[in-house]
C-alpha cells in the first residue's frame, strides 16, 4: 500500500484487511546528505511540508453548522420582533420557512468558507515563490534550492494553487527535464483546478434550485389547507360565526401559500448574485495563477534544448544493451548479424536482377531498331526502281510525240466524218 506524507505518524485503515495501522514517521537520518532536495527533489516528503488539500471544496458539515447557527440566530431575532409581518413570515407560515432558512444559511456557510479560502489564495499571490536571488534561470544545478525555498513557505500559504502549482512543476521538471512536458503538465493541472472549482458549487446550486421548489410546495400546502378548511364548514353555512371562522381559515391558508412563495423567491435572489460573484472570483484567481506560472516558471526553465532528455534516453539504451550482453544473450546479437547479412545478400541479388533486366531491354531495342531500318531501306529501293521505270516510259512517250509533231510540221490534218445512207451505207 502506498501512503503519502500526510499520513506519516497517523493511524490509517488498511484497504486489504480493514484494520487500523500506525504509519511510522520517516527517519531523518535516512535522508540524503545535503537536504531532501539533494540530487532528486522530494519537497513533498520533507518533514513539515504541507500536504496537498482540496482547495476548491469546503467542509460540508462545517458549512451546515454555520447554516444551523444562522437559522437559530435569525429565529431568535424574529421572536424578538413578534407581531410584525416579517416575524409572521418566518414564524406563522408552517414548517416550510424553517427549511428555507436552513438551506439559505447552509449556502451562506459554503460561501463564507470559500471566501475565507479565497483570501488565503490571494495572499499567496504576494509571495515570491521562485526568487530571482537564487538564480535567474532554473536548471538541474539549482533546482533543489528552489524546492527547498518552497518547502520553507508557511503551511497556511503552501496549501494554495500558486505554491502547489509551482512545486509540482519543478518536481515534474526534475523527473522529465523537458520544458514542453512541464508546459503540458501545467495546462493539465489548470484544467483540473478549473473543473474542481466548477464542481465545488454543486451543493450551493442545488440549494439555489431547491429553495424555489420548497416555496411552491408551501404554496400547494397553503392552498390545500384553505380549500380543506372551507369545505369542512359548508354544512354550517347558516351560522355566521362558523362562516367567519371558515373564511379566516381560507385566508390563513392563502397567506401561507403566497408568503412561502414570496420568501423562497426572495431568498433565491439573495443567493444568486453572491454565488455567481464568488465563482467568478475563483476563476479569475486561476487565470492569475496561470499567467504567473507562464511568466515566472516556464520562461525560466532551462532544459538545455532538450539535450538532457536525449542523453537520458541514450544512456538507457546503452545500459539495456550492456545488460543484454552481460546476461548471456550474445545469440540475439548473432541473429541481428545474420539478419543483416541476409538483407545485404538480398540487396545484391536485386541489383543483379536489375542489371540483367536493363541489358535485355537494351538488346531488344537495338534489334528492333536494326530490323525496322533494313525493311525501310528495302522498301525505299523498290519504290525508287518503280518510279524510275515509270519515268522512263513517260520519257519514251514524250519522244514519240515529238517525232509525230515534226512530221506534221506545216501540214493540215483534216478529219472528215462520213455520212451514212440507208441501212448503213454511204
Amino acid at each position: 500500500m502506498l501512503v503519502g506524507p500526510e499520513h506519516f505518524g497517523r493511524p490509517i485503515r488498511c484497504p486489504a484487511c480493514n484494520e487500523r495501522i500506525q504509519v511510522p514517521t520517516p527517519d531523518a537520518a535516512a535522508l540524503p546528505p545535503g537536504g531532501a532536495h539533494a540530487g532528486a527533489p522530494a519537497a513533498a516528503a520533507a518533514p513539515g511540508a504541507a500536504p496537498d488539500t482540496d482547495f476548491a471544496n469546503v467542509n460540508p458539515w462545517l458549512s451546515l453548522g454555520i447554516g444551523a447557527a444562522f437559522t437559530v440566530v435569525l429565529y431568535v431575532l424574529m421572536t424578538a420582533l413578534h407581531g410584525t409581518y416579517l416575524s409572521d413570515l418566518f414564524l406563522e407560515r408552517g414548517w416550510v420557512p424553517y427549511v428555507l432558512t436552513l438551506f439559505f444559511g447552509w449556502a451562506l456557510g459554503i460561501l463564507v468558507l470559500k471566501y475565507r479560502n479565497l483570501r488565503t489564495q490571494r495572499k499567496a499571490l504576494l509571495i515570491e515563490v521562485l526568487p530571482v536571488q537564487i538564480a535567474g534561470t532554473i536548471d538541474e544545478s539549482n533546482l533543489g534550492r528552489f524546492l527547498d525555498h518552497i518547502a520553507g513557505i508557511p503551511a497556511a500559504l503552501s496549501r494554495t494553487y500558486m505554491v502547489t502549482r509551482m512545486r509540482r512543476g519543478l518536481e515534474h521538471f526534475a523527473v522529465r527535464r523537458s520544458n514542453p512536458d512541464v508546459a503540458r503538465m501545467m495546462q493539465s493541472q489548470s484544467d483540473i483546478d478549473a473543473s474542481a472549482i466548477a464542481g465545488s458549487y454543486t451543493l450551493a446550486k442545488a440549494f439555489l434550485w431547491a429553495i424555489p421548489i420548497l416555496g411552491f410546495i408551501g404554496t400547494v400546502l397553503g392552498i390545500s389547507a384553505a380549500i380543506a378548511g372551507f369545505s369542512g364548514d359548508t354544512n354550517s353555512a347558516g351560522d355566521m360565526s362558523v362562516l367567519m371562522e371558515s373564511i379566516n381559515k381560507v385566508t390563513g391558508g392563502l397567506g401561507v401559500a403566497f408568503d412561502t412563495t414570496l420568501l423562497a423567491l426572495v431568498l433565491s435572489i439573495l443567493l444568486t448574485f453572491p454565488i455567481s460573484a464568488m465563482q467568478k472570483a475563483e476563476e479569475d484567481l486561476l487565470n492569475v495563477v496561470d499567467e504567473y506560472c507562464n511568466e515566472n516558471l516556464l520562461k525560466r526553465l532551462d532544459d538545455a534544448g532538450g539535450l538532457a532528455e536525449v542523453a537520458d534516453n541514450t544512456d538507457g539504451i546503452l545500459r539495456a544493451l550492456r545488460s543484454a550482453v552481460s546476461s548471456g544473450q550474445e545469440e540475439i546479437l548473432a541473429e541481428f548479424r545474420d539478419a543483416g547479412e541476409r538483407m545485404a545478400e538480398l540487396q545484391r541479388e536485386q541489383h543483379a536482377l536489375l542489371r540483367s533486366t536493363n541489358e535485355a531491354v537494351a538488346a531488344g531495342v537495338n534489334s528492333l531498331v536494326t530490323k525496322t531500318g533494313n525493311e525501310a531501306a528495302r522498301a525505299f529501293d523498290e519504290t525508287a526502281v518503280s518510279v524510275k521505270q515509270t519515268l522512263g516510259a513517260l520519257k519514251e512517250g514524250i519522244a514519240e510525240l515529238n517525232s509525230v509533231l515534226k512530221e506534221l510540221d506545216g501540214k493540215q490534218v483534216v478529219i472528215e466524218k462520213r455520212k451514212r445512207g440507208w441501212f448503213g451505207r454511204g
